[in-house]
């Protein structure tokens, strides 16, 4: 994987889960509830992945990883 596509992609992660901080406020959620709204994404990823629509496919990547890291900066503040 080269540096360009993985700092791409970590930086779109960074601004999804920001957006969805802007758009939803700003929730201190358990990490049961980070995970649940990342594998509801997960479904949304399939179908899309299924439907060969890759602009779907990015959307729903990123929504799936925006939770995860979500959840593991909870993990991290202990």
């Amino acid at each position: 994987m080269t540096e360009n596509i993985k700092n791409s992609f970590l930086t779109k992660v960074a601004l999804q889960a920001e957006t969805n901080r802007l758009v939803k406020g700003e929730h201190d959620l358990s990490m049961e509830q980070w995970v649940l709204i990342a594998g509801e994404h997960m479904g949304h990823l399939f179908a899309a992945v299924m439907a060969s629509d890759k602009d779907q496919v990015e959307k729903e990547l990123l929504h799936v990883a925006a939770p995860l890291l979500e959840l593991y900066q909870e993990m991290v503040k202990g």
